[in-house]
């Protein structure tokens, strides 16, 4: 018998895989795919805010330490004037913006702050201060040079780089910031750390000191930048930055409809917060045509009804335990004591702000909404379901009173 040198013949019936088995392993794959992406994206996404979470306690702990040496936390909004002088504006009763405090009210909260802060800095409420020189003035943002002698305002989140970063090393050809920490002259802890300016052709800045108290907290230079809302800067340039969180993708420019600023909000020690301490006026309501606006009840004189008695503050606002639009008496905070911290999540978008359910308070259950509205309320002819948009923009939000997001 003559055996084959080539072994058994192939099969000439099997050539490979049939164009059936082909389609249903690309169908398996793509299901397979279609499981998997939504856990991957939810992974990243949790990773995301949790890095977040992780620097807004940072933040908080920079606060303490910040307590611990000037004996109160920092203001959440501040009058800035570089020539100390006050006196214009104890005297002026006007509201900042409608149903604000006046600017005598804020140069009053001001002063207060610094005093017990920086008590050897000497401020003025009658005009009776030094003729401006080369050294007795203030330079807040670190410029090099006298701005002029009318102030500028620093909200919430201003105020957190400001304090804890201290006076910008501000490059008069970049945009970019570094933060230097306060000067160690109890006199003048507001000097500049500008030891080479070509605007001195060379001599000595004035206004340079080189020994300073470190900043309590390390910005990330890539995420500081100027609010491009705050008008109020009165020419002085450049400002002072705020400081975006990590979910942030976009540069903050007029126009834009989503910020990713930390918001800062200060309790003040006596559980009353200032809903316009900070003020993002880019974030509209449903119709897209005004700012969103809080109904809440005006800090220092609880009033109930007519509505017109309401503070109307823009997004962001600080978070309460209790119903702002409903309660009648002393508003309940989240965090009464102390100070809040929020970051707008991925979207970049603060919503109204207000009360907050979370699962600790009396009352609530698991089906209770975290984030509730009055359905009642129809300012500025809103509607239940364009309420309830507004509040939805919190679900991603992350605060320093929540290990997780709102939702």
């Amino acid at each position: 018998m003559i055996r084959s040198a080539h072994g058994p013949r192939p099969d000439p019936r099997r050539r490979g895989f049939t164009l059936v088995e082909i389609l249903v392993v690309i169908i398996i794959v793509a299901i397979l795919v279609g499981l998997l992406l939504p856990v991957i994206a939810g992974a990243v996404r949790t990773a995301k805010n949790a890095a977040v979470s992780s620097e807004i306690n940072l933040l908080a702990q920079a606060l303490e330490s910040f307590k611990a040496r000037y004996g109160q936390y920092p203001p959440s909004r501040v009058l800035l004037v570089e020539s100390g002088n006050y006196t214009f504006y104890m005297t002026n009763n006007n509201p900042i913006q409608q149903g604000d405090i006046t600017y005598a009210q804020l140069a009053q909260r001001t002063i207060s702050a610094f005093r017990k802060m920086f008590p050897k800095v000497v401020l003025s409420t009658s005009g009776n201060v030094p003729t401006i020189g080369a050294t007795n003035w203030y330079d807040f943002n670190g410029n090099g040079a006298f701005d002029s002698t009318s102030g500028y305002i620093l909200q919430g989140h201003e105020c957190l780089v400001f304090f804890l970063g201290g006076i910008p090393l501000s490059d008069p050809t970049s945009s970019t910031f570094g933060l230097t920490g306060f000067g160690t002259d109890p006199t003048n802890p507001f000097t500049n750390n500008i030891a080479s300016d070509p605007r001195y052709n060379g001599a000595q800045n004035p206004m340079c000191s080189t020994s300073r108290q470190p900043s309590f907290f390390e910005f990330n230079a890539g995420r500081l930048f100027l609010d491009p809302y705050n008008t109020s800067m009165g020419g002085a340039s450049p400002g002072i930055p705020a400081y975006y969180d990590s979910l942030g993708n976009t540069t903050p420019a007029v126009g834009a409809t989503a910020l990713n600023f930390y918001a800062y909000f200060n309790a003040y020690g006596n559980g009353l917060y200032d809903p316009n301490d900070v003020n993002f006026t880019f974030e509209t309501d449903a119709y897209l045509a005004t700012p969103i606006g809080l109904k809440m009840f005006d800090s220092y004189t609880p009033q109930s009804n007519p509505p017109s008695q309401y503070t109307i503050s823009p997004a962001p606002n600080p978070y309460t335990t209790t119903l702002t639009v409903t309660t009648t008496g002393t508003i309940t905070y989240q965090k009464p004591q102390t100070f809040q911290i929020l970051s707008a999540g991925v979207d970049g978008l603060y919503g109204v702000g207000g009360q907050f359910l979370s699962s600790t308070t009396p009352g609530s259950g698991s089906t209770t909404n975290p984030l509730p509205f009055d359905a009642n309320d129809t300012y500025a002819g809103s509607s239940v379901t364009q309420d309830l948009s507004i509040r939805n923009r919190e679900r991603d939000n992350l605060t320093n009173f929540k290990t997780s997001t709102l939702d």
